[in-house]
């Protein structure tokens, strides 16, 4: 009956589990794995099959983080991801942080922080570090307790873990500047050394002015010399002489005063007798003064009396003072014109 068992076609033998070949690319390099149950986890498979003991084998539900590793760039729990579906898939393990053989900048520095101390968690942190580290280079606290939560440790709190975070990000930006300013130094080295000088292009066949096809076509180059040639055979063009500005009126601000010109003078001035003859407001040039003032008008007046003037006033004025008619005004009787408004004096003999 036993035998019967096992040899059913249903049995869970090995004779009928179904089984894959395939390839794994580890770390950069091909890893044919055959007849290989495809149940099998790529922890399993890198563990058991591969030889690659990195990856610790802790829940094997994905709650430990110990088995962390890459794949495609993304970090995955390897218990739970089956083998044969990251065939053709680039996976990365935590013995691959390091080309030379040695502890990688992150492993060092979890080491160096205190993170290191059971040891069976250390290898799934150093993976979340450097997983974290590739996403941002420059991460907070804050942003990398979430980067470590899917880490489970039991010795060390995790104070280790996250000092080690920021001396790796130290540690590579103070590394990023050092090449940056060596760069620098060495471009402005490369400037400042002399540079043999570049061979002259060749120029193109010169040919003679008379032979271009079109009229008036002058040739491209213009330091050739068919450029000089066709600046012999073609007449200069006189320059023409520019117009004389006219001057009218006051010239404008700010341009030069045109030689011989004359501002007008400023009302109130002496000079607006001696140029126009009629004396501005304001001016010493007297005023016609009021019929009937004394002698000073005798030098003014002296050809023709103010209209209104009787006729003994014809001549000039002798100088007689009359009497006022109390607003300043001269006069004595029909002697003067009185000014205007100003009433006659009665006179009994009129």
């Amino acid at each position: 009956m036993t035998d019967e068992l096992l040899n059913h076609p249903g049995a869970l033998t090995g004779d009928v589990r179904p089984t894959a070949s395939y390839t794994l690319r580890v770390n950069g390099v091909e890893r044919p794995v055959s007849d290989a149950w495809i149940g099998e986890s790529l922890l399993y498979v890198l563990r058991e099959r591969l030889g690659l003991a990195g990856a610790k084998d802790g829940c094997e539900q994905g709650e430990c983080g110990a088995c962390s590793v890459q794949v495609d760039g993304q970090l995955v729990n390897g218990c739970l991801v089956p083998a044969a579906l990251a065939a053709d898939s680039e996976i990365n393990t935590v013995e691959g942080l390091s080309g030379t053989g040695g502890a990688s900048d992150v492993q060092q520095a979890l080491a160096d922080s205190g993170a290191v101390q059971c040891g069976y968690c250390t290898p799934g942190l150093a993976m979340a570090v450097h997983d974290l580290l590739q996403r941002n280079h420059r991460p907070s606290e804050i942003e990398a307790r979430q980067a470590l939560c899917g880490n489970l440790c039991r010795c060390t709190g995790y104070r280790g873990a996250l000092a080690a975070v920021q001396a790796v990000a130290d540690a590579r930006e103070a590394a990023l500047e050092a090449e940056l300013d060596a760069a620098e130094q060495a471009a402005a080295t490369a400037t400042d050394t002399p540079q043999p000088a570049a061979p002259e292009p060749a120029r193109a066949t010169e040919q003679s002015f008379s032979d271009l096809a079109l009229a008036g076509e002058l040739p491209l180059y213009a330091d050739s010399e068919l450029w000089h040639e066709a600046d012999q055979l073609i007449p200069p063009q006189a320059q023409a002489e520019p117009a004389p500005q006219a001057w009218s009126g006051t010239p404008a601000h700010g341009t030069a005063v045109p030689v011989g010109w004359e501002p007008t003078p400023a009302h109130g001035t002496t000079a607006d007798a001696a140029v126009y003859g009629t004396p501005a407001h304001g001016t010493p040039y007297l005023p016609t003064p009021p019929h009937g003032i004394p002698h000073q008008d005798a030098g003014i007046y002296d050809t023709a009396p103010p209209p209104g003037t009787p006729p003994q006033d014809a001549g000039a004025y002798d100088g007689t003072v009359y009497a006022t008619d109390g607003y300043g005004h001269q006069y004595t009787g029909y002697d003067a014109t009185p000014a205007h408004g100003i009433r006659l004096p009665e006179d009994e003999n009129a």
